[in-house]
């Protein structure tokens, strides 16, 4: 007699082996309250914060001065001690205290991921350091902390998706000659003979918007919860593997943000599994020592596998230091994501949805200044930190190629004038290092001023402005907010338009 076929989510629960556990699990599950996975999740913020951290060379190489070493070494040391002791909601305050700081010293900042987090950041010392001050019930304060900092991760997560999927909807993305989709795909399959295959490009074009969508969609319906993980965790994964850049801070704060989105019986799962390695590892005795041999030893292993990658081929520090990262998040970007998704196939024939508390109007404020933000770049303002990353996207100079606009709907005029720097004293101040490349007259205004000793000759509207300096600069002088709020990619005139970060 023929067995009959098992469905797709228990062959997915089979290969996962979840019956091996279950009955230590239950009983660990049955102690634990959802709150309890705010451990999990502020390890797997210390990991993400302390990959965002390592990527910034210039300032922990004291190239940017010694109070932003200074900051940058204090935050990788508080995210490595979260991750030691998750438990202690104090230091995950304060590594997000120290973020915030490191954010608002360095405005404006073009990186997406930095803005996300810090809304994120913003929402932890909103969140936990009133509780901590106000001494409440521990248990109490905690279920408090984890129902609002969840409500936060997740539209963090939906407005990420949102805007991956509507920034996107322009010619030049679709086009798999230039699309950043084509960027990612051709890295990742050129072993394999795949990167020339036009099937191949417009697979990857479209299937990122089926999985931002999908993403978006199983953010809320919390039965599909798990497919939206098998979805994403893995595309996440993969895609700081293709080396194009240097993916794994966002990759690793989209799997932290997807810890503590999780539906509350997930999270209890998810507790249970890390709790049961956990006591497994106390059980060998492994204290503090143990846990620094085993960081050593990750250290170790990854700086050797780099080192025999390149040690034939000469190449730049930079390109080092990411790969051996790289190494790193291969290793612990894999152990997180099959316990994230251990958790979410385990849990879905148990889900209860329990109301929770009246949320207080100001937890609103985190995501709506975010999505409000991500508009920018159609209403005339900012192009950079608009969550508008790798989209092939183009506003500037009163002409877009988003495929819902025949122009863009200014309301602002700081993208409408475009100028061109002709000549210049000092070439390292060329938006991209040639005379082809373009840019807002809010950045030449801080090129000319921020370089005194330096003359441009440049063009806009037509007109040519010869041997200007800052003391003869008479256009748009930004103030300190616009300096510090506004800023904006060199623009590229190139049709189609080449991907770009």
């Amino acid at each position: 007699m023929a067995t009959a076929a098992q469905p797709p989510l228990s062959l997915a629960k089979s290969f996962f082996n979840f019956s091996q556990e279950e009955e230590k699990n239950a009983a660990l599950r049955q102690q634990a309250v959802p709150s309890d996975s705010l451990m999990v999740f502020a390890a797997m913020w210390g990991m993400a914060m302390l990959f965002s951290s390592v990527s910034h060379t210039p300032f922990l190489l004291g190239l940017k001065g010694v109070k932003h070493q200074i900051l940058e070494i204090a935050i990788i040391l508080n995210a490595l001690y979260v991750m030691w002791k998750p438990s202690r909601l104090a230091t995950l305050l304060s590594l997000a205290a120290l973020l915030c700081i490191a954010y608002a010293s360095r405005m404006p900042v073009s990186s997406n991921n930095q803005t996300i987090a810090t809304y994120m950041n913003l929402a932890i010392v909103a969140v936990i350091g009133p509780q901590l001050l106000l001494r409440n019930d521990r248990k109490n304060s905690e279920a408090l902390i984890y129902e609002r900092l969840r409500f936060v991760a997740k539209s963090l997560l939906a407005i990420m998706y949102f805007f991956g999927i509507f920034h996107k909807i322009n010619t030049d993305f679709l086009d798999p000659a230039v699309s950043c989709a084509t960027a990612l795909y051709v890295p990742l399959t050129r072993e394999f003979g795949l990167d020339d295959s036009l099937v191949g490009r417009y697979l990857a074009i479209y299937s990122t918007f089926v999985i931002e969508a999908i993403a978006i969609a199983c953010l809320y319906i919390r039965r599909l919860f798990w497919l939206g993980l098998l979805i994403s965790l893995p595309f996440h994964y993969v895609i700081p593997i293709s080396g194009y850049s240097y993916y794994m801070d966002f990759s690793s704060l989209v799997f932290a943000l997807y810890m503590l989105s999780m539906p509350r019986q997930s999270a209890l799962v998810l507790y249970a599994d890390i709790s049961q390695v956990a006591r497994k590892v106390v059980q060998l005795r492994a204290g503090a020592a143990t846990f620094a041999l085993l960081v050593a030893a990750l250290l170790i292993g990854t700086a050797t596998v780099t080192w025999l990658s390149y040690s034939f081929v000469d190449r730049p520090f930079r390109i080092l230091w990411h790969s051996a990262w790289l190494v790193a998040w291969a290793v612990l970007g894999g152990i997180a994501m099959i316990f994230i998704l251990r958790a979410a196939l385990a849990s879905t024939a148990n889900w209860q949805f329990a109301r929770t508390e009246k949320r207080p109007w100001w937890l609103y404020l985190f995501p709506v200044v975010l999505f409000v933000s991500c508009w920018s770049p159609y209403v005339g303002l900012k192009t950079e930190s608009s969550i508008a990353m790798f989209s092939n996207l183009h506003t500037e100079g009163g002409v877009t190629n988003h495929m819902m606009f025949g122009s863009p709907p200014y309301l602002f005029s700081y993208q409408a004038k475009v100028a061109r720097i002709a000549e210049t004293s000092n070439p390292k101040l060329l938006p991209q290092g040639n005379n082809g490349d373009f840019l807002t007259e809010h950045d030449l205004a801080l090129r000319i001023l921020g370089n005194p000793k330096d003359w441009f000759t440049y063009v806009i509207d037509g007109k040519v402005y010869s041997g200007v300096t800052a003391a003869t600069y008479t256009g748009y002088r930004p103030n300190f907010i616009e300096r510090k709020l506004l800023d904006f990619k060199p623009i590229d005139w190139t049709r189609p338009k080449p991907c770009t970060h």
